[in-house]
């Protein structure tokens, strides 16, 4: 592989990050060779590393990068994804968050962050997700692309909404329920999961449908293939508020008419991997406590 020799340090602005722990990362980094930037809404986190790294002063200057480095969560990888993700720039997830199904690393392994340098890694693929939302006439509203799901739900009244799937065509179901998850397999351990969803490999391809409390025996959840089109249409609110949630960043009222169209984005997300054990040992680690 490639030596790194530019990256993009992208930390959780929201989260307290020890700054010694920062300082050891950051340092290993740019002994190592690499020359370091930092987004302009970072630099307040990183002013004790002003000798180490260098301010990107604009969004379109991560193209000269070739990595992104990440401290945080699964939701600090899901935003970081969606800055970075016209550039195509693999992901180095260091979790500082609780769960991080999607991080690299945990924050008390830092020093296996030189095997970045040596190109001791390998990347996994990620599907994402286009959604566009379309009024009676067939008009686009808006249009989004998640990595993790799509969440139609109920407003604060909690009141069933009665809504049916298509998929290429085909009708699959009508649902009555308090809403449904739509989720990639990234996304399948999120939301979905909660609400009885199941576990997909995250390297997989599909999508992955789960009613929220579902008020019908036949609303289940369904895996679609990944170049599947799903339709949900004939939303009825039932005199309520419904709402599409797109990676819990971006939210839309739903007008009656309205409907949902997804499919599979042009788009994937590229997350860096050191360690030789799978998805299926750190399912186990974090869904047991370990």
């Amino acid at each position: 592989m490639n030596k790194i020799k530019n990256l993009v340090l992208i930390p959780n602005t929201t989260k307290k990050i020890d700054e010694e722990k920062l300082y050891s990362l950051v340092k290993r980094l740019h002994d190592g060779g690499c020359r370091i930037g930092v987004l302009k809404d970072a630099v307040h986190m990183t002013e004790h590393l002003c000798e180490l790294v260098y301010t990107l002063e604009d969004v379109s200057e991560l193209s000269t990068c070739q990595m992104a480095v990440v401290l945080g969560g699964d939701g600090s990888i899901i935003d970081a994804a969606h800055r970075i993700m016209p550039y195509n720039i693999p992901i180095v997830g260091i979790n500082f968050g609780h769960v991080g199904f999607m991080s690299a690393l945990e924050i008390n392994e830092l020093e296996l962050i030189d095997r970045l340098l040596l190109g001791e890694y390998t990347t996994d693929e990620r599907m994402m997700l286009d959604a566009a939302v379309l009024d009676r006439d067939g008009k686009e509203r808006v249009r989004y692309t998640v990595l993790n799901d799509l969440v139609l739900t109920n407003g604060p009244v909690a009141r069933l909404i009665t809504f049916d799937v298509y998929c290429d065509g085909v009708k699959v179901q009508t649902c009555r329920s308090d809403g449904a998850v739509v989720a990639t397999p990234t996304g399948s351990t999120a939301y979905s999961l909660s609400a009885g969803g199941p576990v997909l490999d995250p390297t997989l391809e599909g999508i992955c449908f789960t009613p929220i409390c579902p008020h019908t025996l036949g609303s289940r959840p369904v895996v679609f293939r990944g170049d599947s089109s799903i339709v949900i249409r004939d939303i009825n609110n039932n005199n309520s508020s419904v709402y599409l949630n797109a990676d819990g960043r971006d939210v839309i009222h739903i007008n009656e008419g309205d409907s949902i169209s997804i499919a599979k984005s042009e788009y994937k997300v590229k997350l860096v991997r050191f360690k030789r054990y799978g998805f299926l040992s750190v399912l186990n680690a974090k869904l047991s406590g370990n």
